[in-house]
């Protein structure tokens, strides 16, 4: 098989972000910023929980 899922996603999603974000750029912005805050608490989760688990 030649497309690969694992690379076609990321690469289908990163270019309807950016047809939304020309469509929408408040909008867009906004979808960032919350993006941003989901990873940064997954992140500060995932530190909590190895913390626990080390401790």
């Amino acid at each position: 098989m030649l497309v690969r899922p694992r690379k076609v996603l990321p690469t289908v999603l990163t270019i309807c972000a950016v047809l939304y974000a020309l469509k929408d750029p408040e909008g867009a912005a906004t979808a960032v910023k919350a993006a941003a805050h989901l990873v940064m608490s997954a992140s500060e989760s995932l530190a909590r929980f190895v913390h626990t688990i080390n401790s």
